[in-house]
């Protein structure tokens, strides 16, 4: 049976017409192993019930999240706030923790992984003279030898983020960091839960992306 992957919205307003949408990068290294997606919209009357539908989670990049959901007050350095987004990328998360169902965190989602597991972020890592965004190639990280992902060594990777972990989550474990100690890729400790810090869906097709993608689709399908 053809697994389904709930994937969260992010918003674009033209016009002053809101629209949500995933973009396409992230659709298809799912569809090319085979999972149905579905983009799980705002404000639907019985969120639990789509949730339930669903096999795994993807959780997108996007803008920042409200600092006090990791008890903070907006310095003004988080952007792009909107509590509905934030709302669900928490109902999401905690479905999957509670029904260990198969979730993977992408920039935003692995902050958003992070703080609604406990942890905390860095509001702006320009505070700490680290420039991680819009790096397109060359952001090379360390994966520490682990069980989980057959990944290793330092990698090439992309960077689009002014936010990152601080303080991790007790039920996460760090596999990845930037040579400045950044946080670039966790997993959770007792359940089919990975995030990276980057975007593997910009460049699916590259060494490093396919083992992630392959990765999430072997938890989903084999539970």
């Amino acid at each position: 049976m053809t697994k389904l992957i709930g994937l969260s919205p992010r918003l674009l307003t033209i016009d002053t017409v809101e629209k949500q949408f995933v973009n396409t990068r992230y659709l298809i290294p799912l569809n090319k192993r085979g999972l149905n997606t579905l983009m799980i919209s705002l404000d639907n009357p019985n969120l639990e019930a789509i949730l339930r539908l669903c096999d795994g989670f993807l959780i997108t990049g996007g803008a920042d999240l409200e600092p006090t959901f990791y008890n903070e007050a907006n310095n003004g350095l988080s952007k792009g706030i909107d509590l509905r987004l934030d709302n669900l990328d928490k109902r999401m998360i905690e479905h999957a923790v509670k029904h260990k169902k198969p979730l993977l965190g992408i920039c935003r989602g692995h902050q958003s992984l992070n703080v609604f597991l406990g942890g905390t972020l860095y509001q702006d890592l320009g505070d700490l003279n680290n420039d991680h965004n819009k790096i397109k190639e060359n952001h090379f990280i360390n994966i520490d030898k682990n069980d989980f992902i057959n990944i290793e060594g330092l990698i090439n990777v992309n960077s689009y983020h002014h936010q990152a972990i601080k303080e991790l989550a007790k039920d996460l474990q760090v596999i990845g960091r930037h040579p400045d100690q950044t946080i670039e890729m966790v997993v959770h400790k007792t359940l089919p839960i990975f995030a990276v810090q980057w975007h593997p869906e910009i460049n699916s097709d590259s060494k490093i992306s396919q083992i992630i993608f392959d990765k999430f689709s072997t938890l989903v399908n084999h539970p």
